[in-house]
């Protein structure tokens, strides 16, 4: 699915179908840029390599999506599993982009300029994120946003403008016609009879048929990973539902106990076991009647 780190890096870290990440960056960013001027900097990349104990192992590049374009450098990913400061995150590996350029050509020194007379700043480029949320993330009905560096007093942007960080929840409904098309693919894997070629290229690509080898055995382990995952949750939800149910059935007893009623009559009402009974009135300090 292309909601997995596999599915996600796969239709949009390929050196060869830069087509899809063209198509991602006109409809998410508003921008028109050619195939030829887009350099992925951390390809798709998963092979078997030899581990250290002589076992073949897999090797992959899950990880944030960088893209460096002609304006900007731009940040995508994918965020399967819902994260309380998701947000928080976001904004530091964007800050983290953003700083890379100036960290690089530092060095050792804190000079200001570099030893050709420049400004270091000047190496500087806009970082432009884009989020991609499986579950929800942000307390509003919205399903799309694109914050912005903005003067609300005087409505004025700063330009140039340096920094953009979107978010787009996939279980929210609405959209643009252009990101529900995404929102759709995203959540299928599947592209439509109306949509744009380069969902049909991700949707021919992400087919498990089409997947290497290797491709399958990752995707196989994610998809026990979010079984299992999923498995947990669920019975631990029961457990907790159970584990306040009969916290609850216990308040009532004891508060029956109190008011003098019969072991086999709480017994009745609660629907605890005679044992469950008789150990809270010994708690209490209270005898049958």
């Amino acid at each position: 699915m292309p909601t997995t780190d596999l599915g996600f890096e796969k239709i949009l870290a390929s050196t060869d179908h830069k087509n899809i990440t063209r198509g991602f960056i006109a409809d998410f960013f508003g921008l028109s840029v050619n195939v030829d001027d887009i350099h992925i900097v951390n390809p798709y990349s998963i092979q078997p390599a030899d581990g250290p104990d002589g076992q073949r192992k897999l090797t992959e590049t899950f990880r944030d999506i960088t893209v460096e374009i002609a304006d900007a450098d731009l940040c995508l990913e994918m965020q399967v599993v819902r994260e309380a400061n998701f947000v928080k995150r976001a904004l530091y590996y964007m800050d983290d982009l953003y700083t890379s350029r100036y960290k690089a050509g530092r060095g050792k020194g804190r000079q200001r300029r570099r030893p050709d007379g420049l400004d270091r700043y000047a190496i500087l480029r806009p970082v432009w994120s884009m989020n991609v949320l499986a579950q929800p993330g942000l307390d509003c009905e919205h399903p799309f946003h694109m914050f912005r560096l903005h003067d609300v007093d005087l409505n004025e942007s700063l330009v140039p403008e340096l920094v953009r960080l979107g978010f787009f929840e996939l279980s929210k409904p609405g959209a643009s016609a252009k990101l529900a098309r995404w929102r759709d693919f995203l959540t299928s894997g599947v592209a439509q009879g109306g949509d744009p070629d380069y969902l049909h290229e991700a949707a021919s690509i992400i087919e498990y048929v089409n997947f290497s080898t290797e491709e399958r055995h990752m995707a196989d382990l994610h998809e026990k990973f979010i079984a299992d995952r999923d498995s947990g949750l669920y019975w631990a939800k029961q457990d907790g539902i159970k584990q306040g149910l009969e916290q609850g059935l216990e308040h009532t007893a004891r508060e029956l106990l109190r008011r003098g009623l019969s072991h086999d009559d709480i017994v009745a009402i609660t629907g605890l076991d005679g044992a469950s009974v008789d150990r809270l009135a010994e708690e209490l300090g209270l005898v049958d009647v």
